[in-house]
């Protein structure tokens, strides 16, 4: 199910607003989307319909999620590829702590009541095989851990959520310092301070 206050917020449209505002304003035709954090699944069902499903791949490491991202992309009628899984920097199986009650919010970061066996597969090797230009990542804070891990390859632009809340100030500046180090500029940056775009080349 989905809890109260995410329902009241893809009602009255502010649901994942800053993310939609970014990805609407800077994807084009041309795309390939790996996206790191499926959700509900209303961002890859908005690009998929925008690129076609072929050209978006979708990651989630919570299960619970899946059954709600399904059928999201079965009313919009697409088929992004969407597969269990936790991007990390080796392959194998993991331990994920889920919330049930908060299920948005599971993250790799935090320690829950429950924990659930998923595959964690390699980032680079994943980027190596899609060969994606458009990363969207919404991990509720585990972006500190992944993004350094990053061989960009192909990836020419990065729509990313971060989480100040969590992982405070500092670290999100070192996160965009480090893009900026491996040539990303930024391009723009939401009023909410936590939705960012950035683009290379």
């Amino acid at each position: 199910e989905i809890g109260f206050n995410t329902l009241r917020w893809i009602i009255d449209g502010t649901y994942e607003v800053g993310e939609f505002r970014l990805v609407e304003k800077h994807l084009n035709s041309t795309d390939r989307v790996l996206e790191i954090g499926t959700g509900l699944g209303f961002m890859s069902a908005y690009c998929a319909k925008r690129i076609g499903s072929t050209q978006v791949y979708s990651f989630e490491a919570n299960p619970y999620n899946l059954e709600t991202a399904k059928r999201v992309y079965a009313k919009n009628q697409v088929q992004p590829h969407l597969r269990l899984a936790l991007l990390a920097d080796k392959a194998g199986m993991v331990s994920f702590p889920v919330d049930r009650k908060s299920r948005l919010a599971s993250s790799a970061l935090v320690t829950q009541m429950e924990t659930v066996e998923v595959e964690q597969l390699d980032i680079n090797a994943v980027i190596h095989e899609i060969a994606p230009t458009f990363l969207i990542m919404d991990i509720e804070g585990a972006e500190f851990d992944v993004l350094p891990l990053i061989q960009f390859q192909t990836i020419r632009k990065i729509q990313a959520e971060f989480h100040p809340h969590l992982l405070g100030q500092s670290k999100v500046d070192q996160l965009i310092q480090w893009l900026a180090t491996n040539g990303f500029r930024l391009v723009e940056q939401l009023p909410d301070g936590r939705n960012f775009y950035f683009e290379r080349g």
